[in-house]
């Protein structure tokens, strides 16, 4: 049976629909500027007299403060050298100074011509004077003594030591110490063979043969070889000397807390060992001879001064040091050792005495005198105006609080712009 065709569909309109009417709206939108605030921007007249007296007030404060902080950093730097403890390394030092806290180093010095007994009813004073007098009589004759001496060369071959050698605390120290534990560690370390081969330069101060032993230049530049060439290898001594400071610590821990003198100087003495020992066998290369013989000799005592920094003690501010070479490289050994991450730490007298050092010897011997200037002088800045930093930043706020406020913005604004 035939099955006819589907019947076609039908026709449908193509054309798209009418679009949707947009609604305008209730009211058009507008886009005003919001108008500036009552107040203008510019200062009034009353304004701009009250920020002028203001700027006046600055303007006649800021020279002062200025003035102020430079004669206060003045003042605090003199302080700082002039109150220092001088000690000059040398038996001549010691008496010239009338040092009274290492008066045991005196006992072997020459003694003055016996005179006829004095009556009893002599005043202390006249006595005291008497006694001053006859020390300054024996350092100038030890002075003129050495001064007329040859400077020996370094040895070219092992000279004959003294036996036995120099040792520090060579004199009675067990009155000096509060705890029977430091008393004992002193006995012990002194005594001890670890401590004895290794001569340590930092504490010979403490040896009253090795101060007497300054009034005899051969003697002592048999003393220095010895001390740079001990049977007990350097890296071993460092090793030793690090090993009783940490035991004096805990030995001498009431001692330190005290602030004893002993104490605290020998550790200082034992950290310091290595740059020391360095700074002892410095040699002078336009001579071959040690730069301490060099200083020792010389009747002026400032370039000894350069050996206590380690101790804590400054150069004196009224020195005339000679500016040598030797004096140049021992600033350069103690900036090092400052600088080593691993022995500067412990170096607490050379940091406290090397900025104002150095800044005088910058001023006296030159900026070229010190092997980084730059360093020096910002470190030696940083120390002396530690105390005035809280007034720079009170004269600052001053400053600021002057030339603030809305009136005194109002009027350097315009200005940055013009």
């Amino acid at each position: 049976m035939f099955t006819p065709p589907p019947s076609p569909r039908p026709y449908t309109s193509r054309e798209p629909p009418a679009p949707v009417p947009v609604l305008p709206l209730e009211k058009p939108m507008e886009i005003t500027e919001s108008p500036l605030p009552h107040h203008s921007s510019f200062p009034t007249h009353e304004g701009k007299r009250r920020t002028g007296r203001r700027y006046r007030w600055a303007v006649l404060v800021a020279p002062m403060l200025l003035v102020l902080l430079t004669a206060y950093r003045g003042y605090v730097s003199s302080a700082t050298v002039s109150t220092s403890t001088l000690r000059s390394l040398s038996w001549r030092g010691l008496v010239a100074e009338g040092s009274t806290s290492w008066s045991s180093h005196l006992k072997r010095s020459p003694e003055p011509e016996p005179q006829a007994p004095s009556p009893v009813s002599q005043s202390s004073s006249s006595s005291s004077s008497s006694s001053s007098s006859s020390s300054s009589s024996s350092a100038s004759s030890s002075a003129t003594s050495t001064a007329s001496q040859t400077i020996p060369t370094i040895p070219s071959s092992p000279p004959v030591l003294p036996t036995p050698f120099p040792q520090p605390f060579d004199d009675n120290i067990a009155s000096n110490f509060t705890s029977t534990t430091c008393a004992t560690f002193f006995a012990n370390m002194t005594s001890a063979t670890p401590f004895r081969s290794c001569r340590p330069f930092s504490l010979l101060l403490t040896s009253n043969a090795f101060i007497i032993a300054q009034t005899n230049l051969t003697l002592m530049n048999s003393l220095i070889w010895g001390t740079c060439n001990t049977n007990t290898g350097f890296d071993q001594c460092k090793a030793n000397m690090g090993w009783f400071a940490s035991a004096l610590k805990t030995a001498c821990s009431q001692e330190l807390s005290s602030k004893n003198a002993m104490a605290t100087t020998t550790l200082m003495g034992l950290n310091s060992y290595s740059v020391m020992h360095d700074v002892a066998c410095l040699p002078d290369p336009t001579s071959n001879t040690y730069c301490y013989i060099n200083a020792v000799r010389n009747s002026n005592p400032a370039d000894l001064y350069y050996y206590n920094l380690p101790s804590g003690l400054t150069i004196p501010k009224n020195a005339q040091p000679t500016c040598s070479s030797c004096s140049k490289s021992i600033m350069g050994k103690y900036q090092s050792a400052l600088a080593d991450p691993v022995l500067g730490p412990g170096l607490t007298g050379l940091k406290t005495a090397y900025p104002p050092s150095a800044q005088l010897s910058a001023q006296l011997c030159g900026a070229a005198f010190l092997p980084a200037a730059a360093n020096v002088s910002s470190a030696a800045v940083a120390a002396v105006l530690r105390g005035p930093s809280w007034a720079l930043i009170g004269g600052l706020g001053v400053l600021v609080w002057m030339l603030s406020g809305s009136n005194g913005l109002n009027l350097l604004l315009p200005l940055s712009w013009s």
